[in-house]
């Protein structure tokens, strides 16, 4: 009988470890999943303060008089049952951190969809990116690389140093239309076609830069 339920309650220490872990995903979705990273990151040092506070309930209601059972065997009766209930604690704000995290990028993939539906009309597609970055040429050969993007309808803009993994998850829609559009307007290989032009005019404007 204590082999079976030793068994299960390492069945249930290994259920609250892994909803432990997953909690961290769910709380910064959208994350690219990473088994390591989520270890490392969801704080597991803490998980046996969590496993501290459910032995030491169990311990005091196993201490009650109930049942004609030994102090051992409602001890190992009870120790799931309130592991079991911070699996649904752990549950619980994992699901409303989702759901948050869900509905706020709904917002910012419908706002860069209209983005995309506005720069399509207007030709010109906007590519992000984050950082500082030095300019690496003067301000004639920056002109002209410019005038190359917007041939192919097609501008940069610097979103700051702070990088969003929402903002950039949410940025994929934009991409998704933009990408499309600009195959249609420019034909298949443009990109390439692009970037040799401005490689061209950095030779030839900044031969000693690459």
């Amino acid at each position: 009988m204590y082999k079976k339920l030793i068994a299960f309650n390492v069945l249930i220490i290994l259920l609250v470890t892994v909803v432990y872990i997953g909690e961290f995903y769910f709380l910064n979705y959208p994350m690219r999943f990473n088994a390591w990273y989520l270890i490392r990151e969801s704080q597991i040092q803490y998980l046996p303060a969590v496993f501290a506070v459910t032995a030491l309930a169990s311990y005091l209601i196993s201490s009650l008089d109930f049942k004609k059972l030994n102090f051992k065997s409602k001890f190992l009766s009870v120790f799931p049952i309130v592991n079991l209930l911070a699996v649904a604690f752990f549950v619980y704000t994992a699901a409303d951190g989702y759901i948050k995290n869900k509905k706020e990028l709904t917002k910012l993939e419908n706002y860069y969809i209209r983005e995309a539906e506005k720069d399509i009309k207007n030709d010109l597609i906007v590519h992000r990116y984050g950082g500082f970055v030095l300019p690496a040429y003067d301000e004639k050969t920056a002109r002209l690389i410019d005038s190359i993007h917007r041939k192919y309808g097609t501008t940069s803009k610097n979103t700051g140093c702070i990088v969003d993994r929402m903002d950039l998850k949410a940025q994929e829609k934009y991409n998704e239309l933009t990408d499309v559009y600009l195959e249609k307007r420019n034909g298949k290989g443009w990109e390439e076609r692009m970037k040799k032009e401005i490689e061209d005019v950095k030779k030839t404007r900044n031969p000693g830069i690459k």
